[in-house]
């Protein structure tokens, strides 16, 4: 069957009963990791209701049936044995935005997902993050904290990817640290927190002494950093408070005799 032949078989905009095996999966798929218990979860509702909505796809150069979103769906199906799985044809040049676009309308895409493919987007058609924040639906500055997290070195981002747990939020704050080295630092203080419950990992209570030794330690350095010769009109109130502190201390001094 020829390209041509293909293309006026499947009309754009109508609902055909595909083969499973004519879809093949488009390297520029926006979603690279698949949860699992999402999947299964899936499986039920198309066991149970049928498809709700059918996949995308669209016809390449040679012929080829190139899914555009559904793989989720599609691997649904596959894995309960069906033949065929409902496809519509779109005919759309920038496919990879209408991919983005039903992914994140479908299920969110992980942390790391969304941002390679919002970033793969602005690439390609030098998108202003505002005019990306309309496509998807999300504000201007949204758009700049997901393009933030390509700032993450590339084995960060690739582990983030398959974990569920990290939200956008705490990715960003380890994203912002400029210094690989330190990045992967925080990256991994970061996934050991994850299995702690966080009473647990609270910074334990200083004991009395402990607390006095810290701020006699504070005390002196801030002292030894005054140049009492540099402060100018402000030079007798700084005097004053140090006569004070120094009468402070001898009295602590001289109830230890008593």
């Amino acid at each position: 069957m020829t390209a041509e032949t293909k293309s006026t078989t499947y009309r754009k905009g109508k609902i055909h009963d595909i083969s499973l095996d004519l879809l093949h999966r488009d390297v520029d798929q926006p979603r690279k990791h698949f949860d699992e218990s999402e999947l299964d979860a899936l499986k039920k509702s198309i066991e149970d209701k049928g498809l709700l909505y059918p996949v995308l796809f669209r016809v390449d150069e040679n012929g080829n049936n190139i899914l555009v979103s559904g793989e989720r769906r599609l691997r649904a199906f596959r894995s309960l044995g069906k033949e065929t799985i409902p496809a519509m044809r779109i005919d759309s040049e920038r496919y990879d935005e209408v991919a983005l676009i039903d992914n994140i309308q479908r299920v969110d895409l992980s942390p790391v997902d969304e941002s390679e493919a919002v970033f793969n987007l602005q690439s390609k058609y030098g998108h202003t993050q505002e005019q990306i924040g309309n496509l998807i639906g999300k504000a201007q500055n949204t758009v700049a904290d997901i393009l933030g997290l390509m700032k993450l070195s590339p084995e960060i981002r690739e582990d983030a990817r398959h974990r569920t747990e990290l939200s956008r939020v705490a990715l960003l704050k380890v994203a912002r640290i400029k210094r690989p080295t330190v990045q992967r630092k925080a990256y991994d203080a970061l996934v050991a927190s994850l299995g702690i419950p966080k009473k647990e990992i609270k910074r334990p209570r200083l004991s009395v002494t402990k607390k006095a030794i810290t701020s006699t330690n504070n005390t002196l350095k801030c002292i030894k950093s005054i140049d009492i010769e540099a402060l100018g009109d402000d030079r007798d109130v700084v005097v004053s408070k140090l006569q004070e502190l120094l009468q402070e201390i001898q009295n602590k001094l001289g109830s230890i005799g008593g």
